[in-house]
């Protein structure tokens, strides 16, 4: 009874009600506290119940900000504009990972979370409903628990399996103490969770239940789990008696499993690429910002306002196109030079010219012409069009003299001209909140109005087909079948507008995903996996573009140095799994290596 109370004050909480425009199943109306015999006889009651299910599972959307941070600021990608706050610890701060929006602990708010569904699963057999909608309700169960353990495993390694409710009776705490299971064990675990979704889930819903899950987004889930446990068999290491790690000669049979997995969502013909817009840049824009279930759409977490709105535009705002806060995350150089040119050719700036003397460009925005179009799509830089405006950065001027005047300040004037700010109206100044690289994030972001706290609804893919193109071209190249990965490697490059490739390699395969799925909270976790974090972000200070406008000409310049911050990020090797909470609680837990 005390998780039913708990999924009402959730429900009452406003969770579940979404305007109409998203679906039915999301717009159920909160309950009142009843009682544990009318929820299970009650067919709305059980669809609030299956809704608070879904609520609290932790996709780590791009709305998702603690204190401001994101995954994406302890990798490459990016950085934090601030100086103060998560991510900038002198090492990688596990606090922040190990922290959820709600309950502050996701071991602890997990394991709420899966006694819930648990007790979904001891009370559907003997519920008031039609056979076939228990058989899909209780696939959705498997999807979701699956889901849970997926976010403990990968931050954990292996965790105490718990597949039914446990009951304290005042004088039994040592009974329900239950020990680790090893991480293989957990992730085989997830698989077998994912397959009895798979099972019972249809392919397809009505509008009323378009975000619920299918037997394909279960299959999707598969298909990143698997290939994340391969990559941890293959490339990590096995310690404390497997309760971290998996042996070495299992990573081929995971492969496999997410190969599959990826194979049974391209062979059903129900997903493809997006490709609504023939300018290839604006395609890839659309993609995030289109609100239909969309044929690349797998599975959606859904946002509307005003009832259930997220903080990404707000946050991520230029300083002229801020509301309040804004100026959140900088795009690395390292990632803007990730970016190819059409032609295939590295992404390098090029700054110098063949005598190593400075490049000057006509317009800030000429230094990236020819960039794969996703680059323009993903990131806001130097010149810029936005919202009716235009971006406008720089470090400072050339003096006719000759002489570069740095801004400290957006206010400072320049000496020469005092009609001049030093600066652009959007950075790079030494002093205030902006960008300490030279780029802001324009991915997800609602490119013509400024968003209010609270407010943005950009939905977010926790799942798309282009994912499972790639996780199907690593664990391909994995398994030495590149003949097979190419295509799939090729379909997502000829959608972007870049070259396609006549080989490949685990390294392109891994540029893909960089540049494919930036910003999409996925690049922490490919870097944990690959066990790269550690080589990666080692005291690295990643990188800024720097402009400067000439007075005279008007044309730009551009050094390449350290972010204006010159803040260095390590990520060490206990990090790539996070403490046990609590294990002074359980005699049984085994804290790990480096706790």
């Amino acid at each position: 009874m005390k998780s039913l109370k708990l999924l009402i004050i959730l429900a009452v909480s406003g969770l579940f009600s979404f305007t109409s425009c998203i679906n039915d199943f999301l717009d159920r109306k909160p309950l009142d506290v009843i009682s544990d015999d009318n929820v299970w006889s009650s067919e709305s009651a059980i669809q609030a119940y299956m809704a608070g299910m879904y609520e609290k599972v932790f996709v780590e959307p791009h709305g998702w900000l603690i204190n401001w941070g994101t995954l994406g600021h302890y990798t490459d990608e990016s950085m934090r504009s601030y100086s103060w706050g998560h991510p900038y610890t002198p090492t990688f701060s596990n606090s922040f990972m190990s922290n959820d929006q709600s309950d502050n602990n996701l071991w602890g708010s997990a394991y709420k979370d899966i006694r819930i569904v648990n007790e979904f699963f001891q009370k559907i057999p003997d519920a008031n409903i039609a056979e076939d909608l228990k058989t899909r309700y209780i696939a959705e169960g498997h999807f979701i628990r699956a889901f849970y353990y997926f976010s403990l495993v990968k931050r954990f390694g292996g965790v105490p399996l718990i597949k039914e409710v446990q009951e304290y009776t005042g004088g039994n705490i040592d009974e329900l103490k239950v020990a680790r299971n090893t991480e293989e064990e957990t992730w085989n675990f997830i698989a077998e969770e994912c397959d009895l979704a798979i099972a019972g889930l249809p392919e397809s819903y009505a509008a009323t239940d378009q975000f619920r899950a299918t037997k394909y987004a279960a299959a999707a889930l598969k298909s990143r789990a698997m290939l994340y446990a391969g990559s941890i068999s293959k490339y990590g290491n096995l310690q404390l008696n497997g309760l971290v790690g998996i042996p070495a000669d299992k990573a081929n049979s995971f492969f496999e499993k997410s190969m599959a997995a990826s194979e049974m969502i391209i062979q059903s013909g129900q997903y493809s690429l997006y490709e609504k817009n023939d300018d290839k840049a604006a395609n890839y824009q659309n993609l995030f910002l289109d609100k239909t279930l969309h044929e690349e759409a797998i599975y959606v977490k859904a946002y509307a306002v005003p009832d259930k709105g997220h903080n990404f535009d707000y946050a991520m705002a230029a300083p002229s196109f801020k509301i309040d806060w804004g100026t959140n995350t900088s795009p690395t150089l390292e990632l803007v030079e990730a970016y190819e040119y059409t032609d295939g050719t590295p992404g390098t700036l090029k700054t110098e010219d063949a005598s190593g003397n400075p490049i000057f460009y006509d317009n800030a925005d000429d230094i990236f012409k020819d960039k794969d179009p996703r680059f323009f799509a993903s990131v806001l830089y130097p010149n810029c069009p936005w919202q009716n405006n235009v971006l406008e950065i720089r470090r400072g001027i050339i003096g006719s003299d000759g002489v570069k005047v740095e801004a400290t300040a957006f206010a400072d004037k320049f000496p020469e001209d005092p009609s001049l700010t030093t600066s652009g109206k959007d950075g790079l100044v030494m002093q205030g909140d902006c960008s300490r690289t030279g780029f802001y994030i324009k991915k997800f972001m609602d490119p013509n109005n400024r968003v209010e706290q609270d407010r943005s609804e950009t939905n977010f893919m926790v799942f798309r087909y282009a994912e499972t193109l790639l996780n199907y071209a690593e664990a391909a190249v994995e398994l030495g079948k590149g003949s097979q990965a190419l295509p799939r490697l090729n379909e997502v490059r000829k959608r972007a507008g870049i070259k396609e490739k006549s080989g490949i390699t685990i390294e392109d395969v891994r540029h893909e995903r960089q540049v494919e799925l930036a910003f999409e909270n996925l690049r922490f976790w490919d870097l944990v996996r690959w066990r790269t974090a550690t080589k990666v972000m080692n005291n690295t200070m990643f990188s800024a573009l720097i402009p400067w406008m000439d007075y005279k000409t008007r044309k730009y310049t551009f050094e390449k140095g350290p972010n204006t911050m010159q803040l260095p990020k390590t990520f060490l090797d206990k990090n790539y799994y996070q403490p046990i909470p609590e294990v002074e609680k359980n005699d049984l837990l085994v804290q790990n290596p480096g706790f």
